[in-house]
């Protein structure tokens, strides 16, 4: 798959029992739903990554109303927002994670965003191996793998950032 085809989507829904947010890639022809996260810090975790995106100049708003809310996301940053997504899952720090989200996007961390498109390709393929449950709504990234690969990414980051810090 190559992401210069395609269009990244974030989008934040209003539900019942609170919020969503879905990550979509999409062309002209189809769009898929890569990963969902819900929870209660679902709002700011979207909040944070429109503001940190607006900053960049790289989120545009497609459709907003009352119950959702749709950005359009510039391309090299695509991927970069999926794994972000991947990282924050089950995350108990949301502050920590969006301070070093910011921190990427204004370039602090040289290589770590092509470290992060490349997480979520490996993220798609291993999915594409696993088997899905039937839960009624087919997402690309297997939430086996989606976990897997969150733990995985918490660690590269703290890793990553304190030996960056002692240089």
């Amino acid at each position: 798959m190559t992401y210069s085809e395609h269009t990244y989507y974030i989008i934040l829904k209003r539900r019942s029992r609170g919020y969503e947010i879905l990550c979509n890639i999409g062309s002209e022809s189809s769009v898929t739903t890569v990963l969902r996260l819900n929870g209660k810090n679902t709002d700011r975790i979207f909040k944070g990554i429109i503001s940190a995106l607006a900053k960049q100049g790289a989120a545009i708003p497609s459709r907003v109303s009352d119950y959702e809310q749709v950005y359009s996301i510039r391309e090299d940053l695509g991927p970069v927002v999926g794994a972000y997504l991947i990282l924050v899952r089950r995350a108990r720090n949301i502050e920590k994670w969006s301070r070093f989200f910011r921190a990427l996007l204004d370039g602090h961390y040289i290589g770590v965003a092509k470290a992060f498109s490349a997480f979520l390709e490996l993220a798609i393929e291993l999915s594409r191996s696993m088997p899905m449950k039937g839960s009624g709504k087919a997402y690309t990234l297997s939430p086996i793998v989606v976990d897997a690969l969150s733990t995985a990414l918490k660690h590269f980051v703290d890793k990553i950032t304190r030996s960056m810090k002692t240089r």
